[in-house]
């Protein structure tokens, strides 16, 4: 388990349009028995206009996606799988949108 890896979706109803979930919980708390994750969903599927800031664009695994952080939950490591990749290159994009759902801009 590693901050910003990403992982397929584990609720099979919504992979259509959220295919893929990211860790964005710290790595300081890997005693828990949970991660929090943020929904990326296809960006095909999402409105034309979005706040940049709050819903950030990500490239990953040749498709683009929204990430969706006033989604963010936490979920059973035991339920993630094996990670698929790692999004520790858009840690900035990330951050700022939790950022953004928290301080309310």
């Amino acid at each position: 388990m590693a901050q910003f890896d990403v992982y397929p979706n584990p609720s099979k109803h919504q992979r259509a349009d959220i295919p893929w979930i990211v860790d964005i919980q710290s790595d300081l708390l890997s005693a828990l028995t949970t991660r929090l994750v943020v929904p990326l969903a296809l960006r095909k599927h999402m409105p034309p206009a979005l706040p940049r800031v709050l819903c950030p664009a990500l490239h990953w695994g040749g498709e683009t996606l929204v990430a969706l952080p006033h989604m963010a939950a936490p979920i059973r490591i035991r339920d993630l799988g094996s990670p698929k990749g790692n999004l520790k290159l858009e840690a900035s994009a990330l951050a700022g949108a939790i950022d953004a759902v928290i301080s309310g801009i």
